[in-house]
């Protein structure tokens, strides 16, 4: 009985880490429909979870290239591995207003977006999460230095 409490302290603390950490996380399953939308993706999209979750991400987002979203998320499912798209590639994935204030120059965030495997109790990937990091700082630099 005293294992409970603890476990349940800790799922509220991953609860919490998931919704505050400083990097978007976001869970679609195998037909793209949002299922886990953090505090991030809310705060830069302006989409709510409950707007998000359920959603096609397509319907969501239209200027994702749907074809190349889907080649890139292919051998995540299909070999377990996980896939990159950096800033470099594509500027964004998620078309996100930049609210840093010292990097206020970009008129959006610049993204690095790793696609990752949700493997099922039984090692099936049924579903993928992405993880969104803002590079804009990183890109503004690089930019102006070229």
């Amino acid at each position: 009985m005293l294992g409970l409490p603890a476990e349940f302290e800790q799922f509220h603390w991953m609860v919490d880490m998931v919704q505050n950490v400083e990097l978007g996380l976001v869970v679609l399953d195998a037909d793209y429909k949002v299922q886990v939308w953090n505090g991030f993706m809310t705060h830069h999209s302006g989409k709510q979870a409950h707007e998000a979750i359920g959603q096609s991400i397509f319907d969501l987002f239209p200027e994702i290239p749907k074809a190349w979203f889907m080649i890139k998320a292919k051998p995540v499912y299909n070999l377990g591995c996980r896939s990159f798209i950096t800033w470099r590639q594509r500027p964004y994935l998620f078309k996100c207003r930049n609210v840093r204030p010292i990097t206020q120059q970009a008129e959006f965030m610049y993204q690095n977006v790793t696609l990752n495997p949700m493997r099922t109790p039984t090692g099936e990937v049924k579903s993928l999460f992405l993880s969104i990091q803002d590079a804009t700082a990183e890109a503004m630099i690089e930019l102006k230095n070229q």
